[in-house]
């Protein structure tokens, strides 16, 4: 998919960035404390919501790339017919948590919007600074999405070279 593709870009892009930009504001930070005894307030807040943001989206790009922990040790002793099923409801269990989790996080969000809380230090409406977690999960989802996709486009492929066999 096209979209997939452009969202993956986008992710791999903005972690690139995000992890730059913690590692060049916490590295600037210890040197202006411990050079210059001088430092600023708000460089661990914004570090700590960027490392979260980073964080979210490179597990969004570890489900793109099947890279997360499975056990899969009671699968593979199914049949293949089972193993099939267990894959596609896993991608579709991934996918209704991860649009779950992004509706959850939007409540979230407009939760703090409606109170109007600012950061303490930053002064940064709160809101704002945890707007990135719905866009996340919604990423996971689609991503899970793509997967069981694909998923039941093989399963339909494999049904019908088994189809064309049994001819």
């Amino acid at each position: 998919m096209k979209i997939g593709n452009i969202i993956y870009s986008f992710e791999k892009w903005a972690v690139i960035v995000l992890l730059a930009f913690t590692v060049t504001l916490s590295f600037m930070q210890v040197i202006l404390r411990y050079f210059f005894n001088a430092g600023f307030a708000w460089v661990p807040e914004i570090v700590v919501f960027a490392f979260i943001s980073m964080t979210l989206l490179g597990a969004s790009t570890g489900i793109k790339n099947g890279v997360h922990i499975g056990v899969d040790v009671i699968v593979k002793l199914l049949p293949l017919k089972f193993q099939k099923f267990s894959e596609i409801f896993t991608n579709l269990s991934g996918a209704a948590l991860f649009l779950f989790m992004s509706y959850l996080t939007y409540k979230f969000v407009m939760y703090f919007r409606e109170m109007g809380q600012l950061s303490i230090i930053t002064e940064i409406p709160i809101w704002m600074m945890i707007s990135y977690m719905p866009v996340a999960f919604l990423f996971m989802a689609f991503h899970y999405t793509e997967l069981l996709c694909e998923s039941c486009r093989k399963d339909k492929e494999d049904f019908r070279t088994f189809k064309k066999d049994l001819i």
